[in-house]
Parts: structure tokens; C-alpha cells; sequence
């Protein structure tokens, strides 16, 4: 982990910075546009926003290089055929320990929040959060490449498909998150593992397609982003028209 910021503090000059954060900046307020417009009949607080997509930014510093560590074991290890690793990767590792991450975020700082007050909520905070993730993972991604032009052309490529994923995932678990808080259920921690885990396999199965790096994998990745993305919209639609309002559930 220290190797990774000490290679990342001598990959960084002003110039790269500027241009990788304004580069991962357009399609993060691109989602996060799309975001708040899905949000437009009762639309959060600024301030809360801002707090939950930095708590978004904060956590990926500790995650992407415990991730990195990790990945870089399994690799050296003898074990594992090349699918079985690409798997173990895509869905133990950066799946389960990002996913993870967003969740504990959003259970331990946001579920309480007095703004989190109707189940679409739990999309929004959710997508923010991922957003935020999304946006300091581009950025470092741009510096472990270190070339200026190479990483500018990798953080437009994973704004509208990597920023995307996170975004998607994100919104999965949030809304988990306010099905429990919004709807009697019998068994909450149920369905916060159920909206885990299924925020581990889509990431997971996005991770795959990308690891198997297929020169038509845009192909697949788009289909699954779009299915997701359609599946997602559809559940808020509903729960707009239905204006789901019930008594919360205690974890």
C-alpha cells in the first residue's frame, strides 16, 4: 500500500492532476445529473449530496490500494487457472471489498440521516456515493498509468462505463437500504444482503468482461449497463407513481 502512494506521489505533476480530475469530473456530473433528475419531484439537499458523494471520494483512498494489494497476491500465487483467477478478481476482491465498502457508508452514515426520508432517497444517496468512488478511482487509474495522454483516454473510457457501474451498484444497495427503512419487513438484514450481493455480482460480472479483454467486450458491457440501468429506472418510476411512504424497520 505505501509503494502504490509513493509511486502515485511520484507519477503526480499539476498538469496530470488538473486534467485527470477535470477529465473524471464530466462524466461524473453527467450521472450525476441523470441522478437528480430522477430525484426531481421531492430533490435532496445540496449539502447532503456534497457529503455523501465526498464520503464516496474519501472511502476509495483506503479501498483501491487495499484492492491492489490483494489482486497483486492472488496473482503471484500458482493456484488458480486463468478463468478461475479472473473471477476470484472480479468478484472476491473488487466486487466484494468495494460493494462492501459503499454499504457500510450508506448504513452508517447516511440510513439515520433526517434527508433519507422516502425509499427513492435510497437510490440517490446510493448512485451519489458511487459516483464518488467512481471519481477518485478514474483519477488514480490516470496517475498508475502515468502516461498523460494514455490515462486522459482511459478516464473517458471508464466515465461512461467503469463511473457507470459504480453508479448502478451504488443505487442497488441504497435502495436495499430503503426497503428496510420504508416497508415492514420481517427480515431486514435479508434484504441488505440480498442488495449486497447483488451489487457483488453485477460488479463482479462488469469486472469479468473487462478482465477477459475481448476487443468487442464494449459490446456486452454496454448491454449489461443498459439492461441494468432500464431495470433501475423502471423500479423508480414505480415507486414515484406509488409514492411508497411506510413504517421503518429496525436493523
Amino acid at each position: 500500500m505505501g509503494y502504490l502512494f509513493e509511486y502515485l506521489a511520484e507519477q503526480a505533476n499539476w498538469q496530470n492532476s488538473i486534467v485527470f480530475m477535470l477529465l473524471s469530473a464530466g462524466p461524473t456530473l453527467f450521472w450525476l445529473f441523470i441522478c437528480l433528475r430522477l430525484d426531481k419531484a421531492a430533490p435532496e439537499p445540496g449539502l447532503q449530496i456534497f457529503k455523501t458523494f465526498l464520503w464516496g471520494c474519501l472511502i476509495t483512498i483506503p479501498i483501491i490500494p487495499l484492492a491492489g494489494s490483494l489482486t497483486r497476491l492472488v496473482q503471484d500465487t500458482s493456484w488458480f487457472g486463468s478463468i478461475s483467477l479472473i473471477i476470484i478478481l472480479s468478484f472476491l476482491i473488487d466486487g466484494f471489498i468495494e460493494e462492501t465498502s459503499k454499504y457500510l457508508i450508506l448504513r452508517y452514515r447516511t440510513y439515520r440521516s433526517v434527508h433519507f426520508d422516502e425509499l427513492r432517497d435510497g437510490f440517490v444517496y446510493g448512485m451519489v456515493l458511487g459516483l464518488g468512488f467512481a471519481f477518485v478511482e478514474n483519477v488514480l487509474y490516470g496517475f498508475l498509468i502515468g502516461d498523460l495522454m494514455t490515462g486522459a483516454s482511459t478516464i473517458l473510457l471508464r466515465g461512461f462505463t467503469s463511473t457507470f457501474m459504480h453508479f448502478l451498484a451504488g443505487g442497488i444497495i441504497g435502495y436495499h437500504l430503503g426497503l428496510v427503512k420504508f416497508n415492514p419487513v420481517k427480515k431486514p438484514k435479508l434484504i441488505i444482503f440480498r442488495g449486497v450481493i447483488i451489487a457483488i455480482l453485477f460488479h463482479g460480472l462488469y469486472n469479468t468482461i473487462v478482465r477477459f479483454d475481448w476487443w468487442w467486450n464494449l459490446i456486452p458491457l454496454a448491454i449489461l449497463l443498459i439492461v441494468v440501468y432500464f431495470l433501475i429506472f423502471k423500479k423508480i418510476k414505480f415507486i414515484s407513481r406509488s409514492d411508497l411512504q411506510a413504517p421503518k424497520a429496525s436493523l
